[in-house]
């Protein structure tokens, strides 16, 4: 006898089909044609389930399998890459790869409850319920995780997203979910009958959002915003982690790039070192903080560095930031940046309140020393016991603004909107992402360190704004208004970029209103699941009476 969530017979054909090729779409592979037809095995399955509870029963647990498959090739890299650290690491990643699974094959039971009980074609359910599972995802509280949507899967090929300035990824994920419905039905229903009428549909369907990103694409103003230098150390994480060979490392590959960057520079408006620049405490090397603020003033140059930030409060207790430090040309303090989307567990253990992260590292210097507590309080001051930051500053420089985000806060959309609604000409992303991969072994360069910066992509088209990154080991680039990535570094070299970053005038649409398509998406599905409910209950009722 089977086991109940294992797939068997026609589950593990035509999903695992889709789920090969949706992991085709994205980063490293990243393929054009496979956004375009990826659902299309899957929902020949899911059409083909009966309405009774067994047909629905198989669309969840094949919808999961294909999540199984998809989110574990896509994803696979929390393990590969945070195995060094913690053999926990394969247990988040098989908890992070069941949860965005279940999510799905609750879509995947919209998708069929809709199809073949109420007979909704799927270029409309497929919208509805694919993009409201990306949303959910998106809106976890302190997991919320909304890596890779399906729209991002076309940042490879920029001339294809400038839609996204009116409808964010999420309105790119509503017009790929339905082209695959449309092609779904077409191969459902065979070719011949309407086929005129279909073929008129999909090619209006294909043709309106990629003439206008072409339009777009061709047309669309830029202008000169900042001259910035992006510089890329190379310090391995297996050095990071020796906070005194990596403050020295990092120091003399710094100076050295940036030094080089300078003297090639005949203007330069701002420097940009990456996240954990300054792998410590500054209390503790203070001559690496004075080193880096002469480096500022001497050169008249404004500078940007990642760094730990701690806080002590009159109580004892005390918070510490993940945070960036603007140096002006003078060589002073002009700002600092908190982040506020912190990594779950890496960074912060989720819905743990800051009050307490505090109460424990109080009891914990005090000699507190119960059962199970001390580890608990070891792994909160240590490792997930990050303070989150408030609202951003938008820092300024002669002539432009800049946003910061930090590491993987580029998945997060409203922060980028929030800034350029704020006022920002560009954005600055600072990341380390030794944590994705390492040079050697060969199995631990990990897809991460090439799916990470494709949001960037899709952040400058929706906002019509410009982007530097500076990584550490790599990828560095500069992103244009348009999507295109330009000075792009290698991995693992050191490095450094000096290119002008570009800006549009104006609000896109998208900056003004958020993402639309993805609220829509999510109370329709809302509404129908609770009016499906409403029935299933009245029935239940009559049949009681």
């Amino acid at each position: 006898m089977k086991h109940p969530l294992l797939p068997r017979g026609a589950e593990l054909g035509l999903p695992i089909l889709s789920g090969i090729l949706l992991t085709l779409a994205f980063p490293p592979f990243h393929l054009l044609v496979p956004p375009f037809v990826a659902l299309v095995p899957y929902l020949v399955f899911v059409a083909g389930r009966g309405p009774d509870p067994s047909g629905a029963v198989a669309v969840r647990r094949g919808t999961f399998w294909m999540g199984v498959l998809f989110y574990g090739t896509l994803l696979y890299w929390l393990f590969a890459a945070l195995v060094f650290y913690t053999w926990l690491a394969l247990l988040g990643y098989v908890i992070t790869v069941v949860i965005l699974s279940g999510i799905l094959s609750l879509a995947g039971w919209g998708i069929h409850y809709f199809r073949v009980r109420r007979a909704m074609p799927l270029w409309l359910a497929v919208p509805i319920f694919w993009t409201a599972a990306e949303w959910a995802r998106a809106h976890l509280g302190d997991v919320a995780f909304p890596w890779l949507g399906l729209g991002h899967s076309l940042t490879g090929f920029p001339a294809l997203v400038g839609v996204a300035d009116l409808s964010g990824a999420r309105g790119l994920t509503v017009w790929l979910a339905a082209i695959n419905g449309l092609l779904a039905e077409w191969y459902l229903e065979g070719l011949r009958p309407r086929w005129p009428r279909r073929a008129a549909a999909l090619a209006l369907l294909v043709a309106l959002p990629v003439g206008y990103s072409l339009v777009r694409w061709n047309t669309l103003k830029t202008r000169p915003v900042a001259e910035v230098l992006v510089v890329q150390p190379n310090i391995p994480e297996d050095i990071g982690l020796d906070r005194d060979v990596a403050v020295d490392s990092s120091r003399t590959a710094l100076g050295q790039l940036t030094g080089s960057g300078l003297a090639g520079a005949q203007a330069l408006d701002l420097v940009v070192w990456p996240e954990a620049a300054l792998a410590t405490w500054p209390h503790l090397v203070p001559g690496w903080v004075a080193w880096a603020r002469s480096l500022a003033a001497d050169n008249d140059v404004s500078l940007l560095y990642g760094f730990p930030e701690l806080q002590r409060f009159p109580d004892g207790s005390y918070d510490y930031y993940n945070a960036a430090l603007l140096l002006d040309q003078r060589g002073s303090a002009a700002g600092v940046y908190r982040k506020r989307n912190l990594v779950p567990m890496v960074e912060r253990v989720p819905f743990v309140p800051v009050s307490w992260t505090r109460a424990l590292r109080r009891k914990g210097e005090e000699g507190l020393r119960l059962p199970l507590l001390g580890d608990v309080m070891g792994v909160l001051r240590y490792f997930g016991g990050y303070g989150r930051g408030e609202e951003g500053p938008v820092f300024s420089l002669a002539g432009s603004r800049f946003g910061v985000l930090i590491c993987y806060e580029s998945i997060f959309p409203e922060l980028a909107r929030g800034y350029r609604s704020a006022g920002a000409d560009f954005l600055v992303n600072i990341t380390n992402d030794a944590w994705f991969g390492r040079e050697r072994p060969w199995w631990s360069r990990t897809s991460a360190l090439y799916q990470h910066p494709a949001h960037l992509v899709m952040r400058a088209v929706e906002n019509r704004i410009g982007v530097a990154r500076a990584a550490n080991t790599g990828i560095s680039l500069f992103v244009d208004p348009r999507g295109r990535i330009y000075e792009a570094t290698q991995l693992f070299q050191p490095a450094q970029r000096l290119a002008t970053v570009e800006t549009t005038d104006g609000l896109s649409f998208y900056t003004r209103v958020g993402d639309w398509p993805g609220w829509i998406c999510a109370a329709a599905a809302g509404l129908l699941a609770a009016a499906a409910w409403w029935r299933s209950r009245r029935r239940a009722w009559q049949l009681a009476a």
